[in-house]
């Protein structure tokens, strides 16, 4: 008797013990990921250049050794960040540039205490894109770097610059008439109205049949047409470009035709309603033409 109850209580023991290995098995808890060692987060997606954007980032030590004297990294791919921005400030230490063997690559920040093992801080730094930027398509990346550590770069959300700049195109005309012939001078502007710089921009005036234009070294003649080229114009600033067109002698009430035109452009124009401006000559004498 004393044998069967000692046999039988030992069978429901080691059924409890294979019960609570199993029950074990089914509610374990799986193992926590391990948390990000870098996070970034922009605030626009999308920036026209002399505008700032402002990216938080989140720096973790995942190491099992405290990080001495700890940056947040702040770069960005295929275009060096520096290169075509400059550091407006930043939150939750000191920050500076970061520069590599050609000039500033990107942006840091010191933080104020190392950081142990597990531990995380986070810092926001500002850059404003440079108005001579042109248009880019990056990846922002990040970086822990301390005194005993540097992380590898890790990649962040997308920021597409928008180098946009509005060149809005005019002309003034002055006739020089006599007897026998003269010429019409020509002084093609364009006036940037932001936001960005108006780059190789081309202009093009296209001509009456029969008359041709001549070359400067902005202004290039060809057939019925002359092509004026301006170059890094500012937010508000005007650039001139000029030519002559020759002419015979004239008949009166004769009306001559100049359409001038933005053709092309590196900066995009996104207001082609200021892109071209038509001018009428008109020969009211031999000696006297009206333009407008």
């Amino acid at each position: 008797m004393t044998t069967k109850s000692f046999f039988r209580r030992s069978a429901v023991s080691a059924g409890l013990v294979f019960l609570t290995a199993a029950t074990s098995v089914i509610i374990a808890t799986p193992a926590q990921a391990a948390p990000a060692e870098v996070e970034l987060t922009a605030s626009v997606p999308t920036v026209v250049v002399g505008e700032n954007v402002t990216v938080t980032e989140k720096v973790t030590n995942v190491n099992d050794f405290t990080v001495l004297q700890p940056k947040a990294q702040l770069f960005s791919t295929p275009t060096a960040l520096g290169s075509y921005s400059s550091l407006v400030g930043c939150t939750g230490g000191t920050c500076s540039t970061v520069s590599g063997p050609t000039g500033p690559i990107g942006y840091q920040v010191a933080l104020p205490e190392a950081l142990g093992k597990n531990e995380s801080a986070t810092v926001t730094l500002t850059f404003k894109v440079a108005v001579s930027a042109p248009d880019l398509h990056e990846t922002l990346q990040g970086a822990l770097s301390g005194a005993n550590y540097g992380s590898v770069r890790f990649d962040g959300p997308a920021l597409t610059v928008d180098a946009n700049a509005d060149g809005a195109v005019s002309v003034d005309v002055t006739p020089h008439p006599g007897l026998l012939g003269g010429r019409f001078d020509f002084a093609v502007r364009v006036t940037n109205a932001g936001p960005g710089l108006v780059r190789a921009e081309k202009v093009t005036t296209t001509l009456p049949e029969g008359l041709s234009g001549t070359g400067t070294a902005a202004c290039a003649p060809g057939a019925g047409k002359v092509v004026c080229t301006v170059d890094g114009v500012a937010v508000g600033q005007t650039a001139v470009a000029n030519f002559s067109v020759p002419f015979g002698l004239l008949t009166v009430g004769l009306p001559f035709t100049f359409t001038t035109s933005r053709t092309s452009s590196v900066s995009r124009d996104l207001n082609p309603a200021n892109d071209s401006v038509t001018t009428t000559c008109t020969v009211v004498t031999p000696l006297l033409i009206n333009c407008a």
